[in-house]
Formats: C-alpha cells, sequence, structure tokens
C-alpha cells in the first residue's frame, strides 16, 4: 500500500469516527431536547391545572360574595317593607277613633282598676279625658303617645302602661313575624 493509500484509509476511518460522533451527538441531542419537551409539556400542563384551580377557587369566592351581597339587598329590602307595614300600622292606630277607640281605651282602664284599686290616668289623646269622665276616673296629665292611656295607682307606685306605643313595642318580634309570613308565604 502506497502512502497515498494509507492516508486514504485513515482520512476514511476518521471520516466514519466523525460521521458516528456526529450521529451518537445527534440522537443524544434529539434525546435531550424530547426529553426537555416532555418536562416542558408536564410544567405546562400542571401550570395549566395550577391555573384552573384557582381561577375556580377565585370563581368561589366572587360567587360567594356576589350570594352575600344579594342576601344583604334582600334582607334590606324586606327590612324596609316591614317597616312601611308597622309605620302604617302606627298611622291607622293613631287615627283609629270613635267607639273602637272608647272601647278600647275604657277596657284598658277597667282591666287596670282591678289591678291597681284606685288609680289616675295620663291621657295621650283629648278623647281620652271624655273617656275618663265617662268612667269616673281622674286626668292627672299628658303623655306623648299616638293612643292610649298610662293607668296609675293613686300613690304611684304602679303603673300600667296601655298605649298603642308600648303595645307594638312589646309586641314588636311577634308582629314583625306576622307581616314576614303575610308578605312572603
Amino acid at each position: 500500500m502506497a502512502m497515498q493509500d494509507l492516508i486514504q484509509e485513515i482520512k476514511n476511518q476518521a471520516d466514519r469516527e466523525i460521521d458516528g460522533i456526529i450521529n451518537d451527538a445527534k440522537k443524544e441531542a434529539k434525546k435531550i431536547v424530547d426529553e426537555a419537551k416532555k418536562e416542558a409539556k408536564k410544567e405546562a400542563k400542571k401550570i395549566e391545572e395550577d391555573g384552573k384551580k384557582q381561577a375556580s377557587v377565585v370563581k368561589g369566592k366572587t360567587l360567594a360574595m356576589a350570594r352575600r351581597k344579594a342576601n344583604k339587598h334582600v334582607i334590606e329590602a324586606k327590612e324596609i317593607a316591614i317597616q312601611e307595614c308597622i309605620d302604617k300600622v302606627k298611622k291607622e292606630l293613631k287615627n283609629l277613633k270613635g267607639k273602637k277607640y272608647e272601647n278600647f281605651v275604657k277596657k284598658s282602664i277597667k282591666e287596670a282598676k282591678k289591678e291597681l284599686g284606685n288609680c289616675y290616668i295620663l291621657a295621650s289623646r283629648k278623647d281620652d279625658e271624655k273617656i275618663a269622665k265617662k268612667i269616673g276616673i281622674e286626668v292627672k296629665g299628658k303623655i306623648n303617645a299616638i293612643g292610649g292611656v298610662v293607668i296609675k295607682s293613686k300613690d304611684g307606685s304602679k303603673e300600667i302602661d296601655a298605649t298603642f306605643d308600648f303595645l307594638l313595642e312589646r309586641k314588636k318580634e311577634e308582629i314583625r313575624i306576622k307581616i314576614a309570613e303575610k308578605l312572603w308565604k
């Protein structure tokens, strides 16, 4: 073999080794790229799932807050409606006159006399004075109320409040419940 053939053979051998190294490097690079793509897809999927979870949590919180606000507005609206009904009842009681009002005051005074004995009244209206005169009970002053009277024992130690204001306040919760039942059956 001539020197030329030997050099060519070494060159061919080197080219084959270089091609082998390059092929191995390409395979290794492809393997690394494929692995990186796989890892990137995994990470992207994890990020997407985390994002969905966070979105779900935010959505849940937003919906809960919206429901609370809506409930608050409903409760406020119902409270306004109930208060309007109570105001209407007060107005009707304030305008109550004639026999119905007279019977209420007479009954209140008679029941109080049984419990208190000798007594006097504090009147909320002019009509109360006329009613008291008919029954023969003394009027010793005025009170600020929409109707009804306060009956006091002669010695002042006991009193019975038979004003519409007091009766409404005493039965306030019961009245509110009945109004709510009527409005929102």
